[in-house]
C-alpha cells in the first residue's frame, strides 16, 4: 500500500477512488455505534441511527469526531472537543482489555473483484480515517496491498477535509491522472469529487432506512449515478 510518504507517480490511465466508510467497510456497528455510545455517555440520551444518517446527509459532518459534537451541541450539552474524541477512542478501539467497536466491522468489495479491477485501472483510497485505523482494517482483511495509494486525516490539514476537493486531488496528483471516478456515500463526497473535477458516483451504505431519499440526494449534489452497493462497482462505468 503506497501512502503520501512513499507513492511513486503512476502510468495507468484511470483510476478509481474510493472512501472507505460505508462504502469499503461496514460501518454500522462500529464508528456510527461509537457516535451512539458516545452521545450517550455525555447526555444520558439515546440516539438512532437515523437521527445520524440525517446529520450526515446534511453534509459538513464527515469526520465523526464533528458529527458526536454536533448531535452533543443540539442537545444542550457543550463537551471539550479533546473529552468526546477520547470516550469516543475508547468505545471504537476498545480500552481496558475490552474489545473496540472496530472489530465488528466487515469488508463489503470481495477481494477478487479488488484484483480484477486493478489489473486495469488504479486504485486509492481517499477518507477521513486517521492513518493506523485505515491500515488496520485494510491489514486485517488481507487487502492492503491491492490499493495504489491510500489518503487517510494526516494526509491533509483539517480545514481541507471533504467536502473540500484537496485530498482527492492529491491522490490524483500522486496517481497522475485526472481520469478518475471517486466513490462515496455522502454529499460531501459526491460534492468533493465534483470539485475536484473528476466523476463521482454515490453508494447506499448499510444500514440506511430510507433509500431513495439518500439516492435522491446523491444525484442532486451531482452524482452520475448512485450504486445499491459497492459490489456493483465497474458495472458500465468506464
Amino acid at each position: 500500500m503506497k501512502t503520501v510518504a512513499n507513492a511513486v507517480k503512476l502510468a495507468k490511465n484511470t483510476a478509481i477512488l474510493f472512501d472507505m466508510d460505508g462504502v469499503l467497510v461496514d460501518v454500522t456497528e462500529s464508528y456510527r455505534k461509537a457516535v451512539q455510545e458516545t452521545a450517550q455517555f455525555f447526555t444520558g440520551k439515546t440516539v438512532d441511527p437515523p437521527e445520524i444518517q440525517a446529520l450526515k446527509q446534511k453534509g459538513g459532518l464527515n469526520n465523526d469526531w464533528d458529527l458526536t459534537e454536533a448531535i452533543l451541541l443540539g442537545r444542550g450539552k457543550k463537551v471539550p472537543k479533546a473529552e468526546i474524541i477520547r470516550k469516543f477512542q475508547e468505545f471504537y478501539l476498545g480500552s481496558n482489555g475490552k474489545k473496540g467497536f472496530i472489530e465488528n466491522e466487515k469488508w463489503l468489495l470481495p477481494k477478487e473483484k479488488l484484483i480484477a479491477l486493478r489489473e486495469q485501472r488504479s486504485l486509492g483510497i481517499v477518507t477521513g480515517r486517521p492513518c493506523a485505523e485505515t491500515r488496520y482494517v485494510l491489514k486485517k482483511f488481507q487487502v492492503e496491498n491491492l490499493f495504489d495509494l491510500t489518503i487517510a486525516m494526516e494526509d491533509y490539514p483539517p480545514e481541507k477535509a471533504k467536502p473540500d476537493p484537496y485530498p482527492i486531488e492529491l491522490a490524483l496528483e500522486i496517481l497522475n491522472t485526472q481520469d478518475a471516478i471517486y466513490v462515496g456515500d455522502s454529499v460531501d463526497d459526491i460534492e468533493a469529487g465534483k470539485r475536484a473535477g473528476i466523476r463521482a458516483v454515490g453508494c447506499v451504505p448499510p444500514g440506511v432506512s430510507r433509500v431513495e431519499k439518500l439516492r435522491e440526494l446523491l444525484l442532486e449534489h451531482g452524482a452520475e449515478k448512485v450504486l445499491n452497493d459497492i459490489q456493483e462497482i465497474g458495472s458500465g462505468l468506464f
